[in-house]
């Protein structure tokens, strides 16, 4: 293979052949970022969240009628709801939530300790810190286990307490992460904070995976009481048929009180996923792009082949008469390609990071490394020799008495 040969074959066509390595380097520079993006998002996918989701389903009550304003009769049908269901033989364990974990809104406090000075800023990240006010069973529910302290017990609900006195100190739960960086080198459990006194640090689940703190979250055994609250049913069930529980959960809930909304009954799955939507359909995007315009790079690896063939035709043919073989015509034409290819290859790394910058601007990009780019380069290379396999192979038709027919 005569390198210099091919540079002076390529020169011929300056604008063609500069076209396709632009196309090539563009094509390497968004395969590479989508491969980036899907390996992202398939890793948010399979990370550990720290609880069950299988067999568990969730779904939001929100009341119709006025009489859900009155404290007393809210907190009445709640308990009757979490006594019907309980009663189910699909059902093994009922607790209701104001919010779930991986929910990019909801309710957020601060938390300090309750000796920290009233004049000094509460640290920033301790300020806007997800709240939860659950049931009795919600880690039992997920399977989230303690790790230091105790869970709630009957005697820690302290819905009563704030309806009775807004200052009331509650019983709470802080998560292992939240619990060591409020307290370093000593255990939280037992300590008084601006939430309550801290009965028990739960392992590390999965609350705001997007953000700095992921793991952060402030439990309290509470029924916010409220209709203009948030009301969330979480239901673990036993394996069987979803669409008939989702049935019978939607007649028992309706048959405790009729009018209230039933919003859509989730998979816990369900909700994972779609909490991670956004990363996964922009990686499905992108990868729909890439696969585009691989193709398009393609045919015109294709086109600029059968070009070059077709003008070449009577040098080809002089190439057989002095005794090349059809394999050595067939490389001949693929080495322009792997030529091109090699140069796009170079210029790519360019391209990777240009867009790779761009796509910053707008959303959260991972950074490039050698493994991805070589993936995407081999990939664009093989997909270009695929392409002008079909030319090649018909050069290694031509006889070398074409030579003497165009002489």
């Amino acid at each position: 293979m005569n390198i210099k040969a091919l540079f002076k074959s390529m020169l011929l066509r300056k604008f063609a052949t500069g076209l396709l390595i632009f196309q090539l380097v563009l094509t390497i520079g968004l395969a590479c970022n989508s491969l980036l993006l899907s390996i992202e998002a398939n890793e948010k996918l399979a990370r550990d969240v720290g609880f069950d989701m299988e067999n568990v389903l969730v779904f939001q009550v929100r009341p119709t009628s006025e009489a859900f304003l009155d404290a007393n009769f809210f907190l009445s049908v709640v308990d009757e709801d979490m006594a019907a269901l309980n009663k189910l033989d699909v059902v093994e364990t009922v607790s209701f939530t104001n919010q779930l974990p991986l929910m990019k809104g909801g309710n957020f406090h601060s938390i300090e300790d309750a000796d920290h000075p009233e004049d000094v800023p509460v640290e920033r990240q301790f300020s806007g810190v997800p709240m939860y006010y659950v049931g009795e069973q919600f880690f039992e529910l997920l399977g989230a286990s303690m790790h230091l302290g105790r869970d709630f017990t009957f005697d820690d609900d302290a819905t009563r307490g704030y309806l009775d006195n807004y200052e009331f100190e509650a019983n709470i739960i802080l998560t292992r992460s939240l619990a060591e960086a409020l307290y370093p080198g000593e255990s939280a459990v037992g300590k008084h904070t601006s939430e309550g006194r801290v009965i028990g640090v739960v392992s590390d689940i999965a609350i705001r995976p997007s953000s700095l703190r992921p793991h952060y979250g402030i439990f309290t055994f509470r029924n916010m009481a409220r209709a203009q609250s948030r009301l969330i049913y979480m239901v673990k069930v036993t394996s069987g048929d979803v669409q008939k529980t989702k049935t019978a959960i939607t007649e028992t809930i309706k048959q405790v009180h009729p009018e209230r909304e039933i919003r859509e009954i989730l998979t816990m799955e369900a909700h994972h996923s779609d909490y991670f939507k956004e990363s996964s359909s922009l990686a499905t995007l992108f990868s729909l792009l890439t696969g585009m315009m691989l193709l398009v790079t393609m045919i015109s690896c294709f086109a600029h082949a059968h070009f070059h063939v077709s003008k070449q035709k009577r040098l080809i043919g002089i190439r057989r008469a002095l005794g090349a073989r059809k394999k050595d015509v067939l490389v001949y034409v693929l080495s322009e390609n792997w030529l091109v290819s090699g140069i796009a290859a170079l210029l790519g790394v360019a391209s990777v990071i240009a867009v790779n910058m761009l796509l910053a601007e707008v959303i959260v990009m991972p950074k490039p490394d050698v493994i991805s780019y070589l993936s995407c380069v081999i990939i664009v290379f093989i997909s270009g020799t695929a392409a002008t396999w079909l030319p090649a192979w018909k050069t290694t038709k031509i006889a070398p008495v074409v030579a003497t027919r165009t002489l």
